[in-house]
């Protein structure tokens, strides 16, 4: 092919030699040129490859001219959708063993809280609504939301009854905050004579459950999502609703160790932790050793108005009055009841009370009644108006130490002498697996509850149970087949008891200074129990063991895993009284307020906060009390 039709080729491709091409269209010219002389590409090849080049070229520039058309929502020219929220108090249950503690630490991206679960449970449910979409906040709130400085949280008005901690569990927990409800804002009353729409929806006029239904006008969904469309529609449509089943909402994208049980509209001022009368602990434990009326004796010593700065882990930064009302409790094992309360009762009276649950047992079971058994488990049932952090895990350590013997019932009137012992002797706390909070009583609150949804609880509930109770018995039966079918030498036995009576001696000797001779009574109580044969049964050996030494193969009651890696068989008791003692309530504040070098210390400041701006008259204090303890609401 000459030059000449070369040319001639490329003018009507597109790709002559004239013209302003960019070096890189030269260069493709170039390229086609010698496949075009060489006879390897032909012209009708050439034109459609060039033509189709161009034509993608053409259709990429109009796209970068051309914004890709994103779907328009509207939310540039209509206002944020308003919703009327409610004031709900809602009442669950939770297993603190999985968590760390009921209050979020709220920022902290390791917080592995109850509330924290809750929380999110609110937002993936669309419950929690944002300050802008709140349509039930005062001007002043209005305007903090519209300036971006109020969290949900903040503008939910959040409060929660009791604050658990790390692995404490709850069955009655309460809280209360403002959630979305099923009812449009601006949703109108309807009249039975007439179908035309009556005034605004208020609050009393709302069903205070999920059952009950309720005939209003509502405006149709998709009304003032149309654009151009104005905010407040007169188009209204009859329809029977519902208020949401909060309940089952939750429950269903909840952990299952998080159960919601039941709620109900409140009032405005209504505060889950002021608003509350009487909060209720149980601590559950086995028998084992203890002497249960010993530490019914105790407990009764605690009854009333006292300072449980002795009793409790003293938060200086939040807390300056240390004195708690406890008003009733109970020790509680399978044959009977011990109950004590701060109101004074004749001993006929406390004898027939203590008896009542023993009565009505032999009752059912006729003349045979169950012997106690160190496997029984037992509860101590606590109630007051409020408690002081680590409260109750310290009353139960000292009731321990009362059951076990190591102490008399009278050391809890020496702990609640402040004036004669204002520092707090060292000792543990009781382990936090075993401590409940049972009940938040409030004297004007009736929640509701729906049958669907109890019984969607129990069944997540028993299967815990079954799960427990399954763990339980094959520890039993191993610990029952190790009694029965294994056997020991006497000789070990004897060797095991003086080796342990030994170090006990030593440590007892150099606690007091003063030798401590064998008087030879272990070895006399070792041959009272001798066995005529060389080898007995492990039940018959741990039996004669407790016996002689009075210790047990079972830690003691309340300690936790870390507590009990210092504890040995030949551990002595230190009286509580003898003990170390940690600083009073007074050298700690000294220590904030003057060991402070810059007056910006946070511990000082959140004393200053807490303490010192909050402080109140008595007169303050009860008026205050009064008027959230009136507030409330109900479900029917």
């Amino acid at each position: 092919m000459s030059t000449a039709n070369t040319d001639n080729i490329l003018s009507q491709i597109g790709l002559g030699s004239g013209g302003k091409d960019s070096s890189a269209s030269v260069d493709a010219s170039r390229v086609l040129r010698h496949l075009l002389e060489s006879g390897k590409v032909s012209m009708s090849d050439a034109k459609e490859a060039v033509q189709a080049t161009a034509a993608a070229k053409k259709q990429s520039a109009q796209c970068q001219q051309e914004p890709e058309k994103v779907k328009d929502t509207g939310s540039a020219d209509q206002p944020i959708e308003k919703h009327r929220t409610r004031h709900i108090a809602l009442q669950f249950s939770y297993d603190g063993t999985d968590y760390s503690g009921f209050a979020q630490n709220v920022g902290k991206e390791c917080d592995n809280s109850v509330e924290r679960e809750l929380f999110a449970a609110l937002e993936k449910t669309r419950l929690l609504v944002s300050p802008e979409e709140h349509g039930m906040l005062t001007e002043s709130e209005v305007e903090e939301a519209e300036n971006g400085q109020m969290p949900k949280r903040t503008a939910s008005k959040y409060s929660r009854c009791g604050r658990t901690d790390k692995g404490v569990h709850a069955n009655g927990q309460v809280v209360a905050l403002y959630l979305k409800s099923a009812f449009p804002l601006l949703a109108r009353n309807a009249g039975s004579d007439n179908d035309e729409p009556g005034d605004v929806l208020g609050e009393e006029s709302l069903p205070k459950n999920s059952l009950d239904c309720l005939e209003c006008f509502v405006q149709p969904r998709n009304n003032n999502k149309k654009k151009g469309k104005a905010a407040e529609s007169t188009t209204y449509q009859r329809k029977t609703m519902n208020e949401y089943d909060y309940c089952k909402t939750l429950n269903n994208v909840l952990p299952p160790s998080i159960r919601i049980l039941g709620w109900c509209p409140v009032s405005s001022e209504f505060s889950a932790r002021f608003s509350c009368s009487r909060r209720t602990y149980r601590y559950f434990f086995p028998r084992r050793n203890l002497n249960l009326a010993r530490m019914a004796e105790g407990l009764e010593y605690m009854m009333g108005r006292n300072d449980f700065r002795n009793l409790c882990k003293m938060n200086c930064e939040q807390v300056s009055n240390f004195e708690r009302v406890l008003v009733e409790g109970k020790v509680v094992s399978p044959q009977r009841v011990y109950s004590v309360s701060s109101t004074p009762k004749s001993r006929e009276e406390k004898d027939a009370e203590s008896n009542a649950r023993y009565l009505e047992d032999v009752h059912g079971i006729g003349a045979s009644i169950y012997p106690p058994s160190s496997r029984d488990m037992c509860h101590i049932e606590i109630v007051g108006q409020a408690f002081l952090w680590h409260q109750i895990r310290c009353i139960m350590s000292i009731l321990f130490h009362i059951g076990r013997g190591q102490e008399k019932s009278e050391v809890v009137k020496e702990l609640l002498d402040v004036k004669t012992n204002p520092a707090k002797p060292s000792y543990d706390l009781a382990s936090e697996a075993a401590l409940v909070l049972q009940d938040c009583t409030f004297g004007q609150l009736q929640l509701g509850r729906t049958v669907r949804n109890l019984w969607d609880v129990q069944k997540t509930l028993e299967q815990r149970w079954e799960k427990h109770a399954i763990a339980s018995e094959r520890a039993k039966n191993a610990l029952d087949s190790m009694k029965d079918e294994t056997e020991v030498r006497w000789a070990d036995v004897v060797d095991f008891v003086e080796q342990i009576d030994k170090e006990r001696r030593r440590k007892i000797q150099k606690r007091s200074k003063h030798l401590v001779h064998d008087d030879g009574e272990v070895k006399r109580a070792l041959a009272a129990n001798c066995t005529p044969t060389s080898t007995l049964t492990w039940g018959a050996a741990v039996e004669i063991i407790q016996n002689v030494l009075g210790v047990f193969p079972y830690p003691p009651n309340g300690s936790s895993e870390s507590q009990q890696k210092g504890l040995t068989e030949s551990s002595i008791h230190v009286p509580l009284m003898d003990r170390a003692k940690g600083t009073t309530y007074e050298e700690k504040v000294k220590s904030i307020l003057e060991n402070s070098k810059d007056k910006s210390s946070k511990r000082k400041m959140r004393y200053e906060e807490n303490i010192v701006k909050k402080r109140k008259t008595a007169e303050e204090d009860k008026a205050f009390y009064d008027h959230k303890l009136q507030q409330g609401g109900s479900s029917v």
